[in-house]
């Protein structure tokens, strides 16, 4: 395996197109006995958004419900990197987030078309969207978790080379934070699970003027409701996980 992680972080380091990635990509996640693997931002990724990584080899009917239908920031996958502290198995998932009904669906949807057990790396770094690294698909599930700290070291190399090869061909600078102070100390305390009128108690604001930059941040995001605009801000390196919780009164 040391030999084989060698190998993978040379390759990728000296690719200098990122039409190459794909292929790199896709030799070692078969070569660990995987099918699939996405190395993505969590984000609007159909239709594509300039300077957004999307390099993957997953399951149509997968990105048909997670990116065509935008129903990515209720993927209990997604939700998870918010919370896991390194590459975890998803048999594991129980233990990072509390899973709902509709979070058992997501799964049983994915074992349909061939994600039985993978292996996800979150990517995040301060002030950009959050992104990860997955293998998923392996033929044999039960030999999963032998392969978890290989494929936390090729998730990191691989989202670096990812993000190192679309800036290359962006030549852009990062995007700018798209909240104002006043609207995201909002989203921040919606985040902590306070009604508009107690936020507007903590920042000396009307609950009239809260309300307005709480819809103006949920446009900004197309979040449909309060979960989706924190889950949002946070996935896109707007707000920090640590500033969601609860401080003492």
């Amino acid at each position: 395996m040391f030999h084989l992680a060698d190998d993978f972080i040379r390759e990728v380091r000296a690719l200098q197109q990122l039409a190459g990635l794909p292929f790199v990509m896709h030799a070692i996640t078969h070569e660990l006995g995987f099918r699939f693997f996405a190395l993505i931002h969590h984000d609007e990724l159909e239709p594509a958004k300039s300077g957004t990584i999307d390099v993957s080899e997953y399951p149509d009917a997968v990105r048909e419900r997670l990116f065509r239908q935008r129903l990515f920031r209720r993927d209990p996958i997604i939700r998870a990197c918010i919370f896991a502290d390194g590459a975890f198995l998803w048999s594991e998932l129980p233990n990072i987030i509390k899973l709902d009904r509709h979070d058992r669906k997501s799964l049983d949807h994915g074992r349909t078309v061939g994600l039985n057990e993978g292996i996800t790396v979150p990517f995040v770094r301060i002030g950009e969207r959050i992104g990860s690294c997955t293998l998923a698909g392996i033929k044999q599930p039960d030999h999963a978790g032998r392969y978890l700290g290989l494929v936390q070291l090729i998730g990191i190399f691989a989202f670096q080379a990812a993000r190192r090869l679309t800036r290359s061909q962006l030549s852009l600078p990062a995007d700018p934070p798209r909240l104002h102070p006043r609207p995201r100390d909002c989203v921040v305390l919606a985040g902590r699970g306070y009604s508009n009128k107690r936020i507007a108690r903590a920042l000396d604001l009307t609950p009239r003027t809260v309300d307005s930059y709480l819809t103006e941040a949920r446009r900004l995001f197309d979040a449909h409701d309060r979960t989706e605009l924190v889950v949002s801000a946070v996935l896109a390196g707007e707000v920090d996980l640590h500033e969601l919780r609860r401080q003492p009164e």
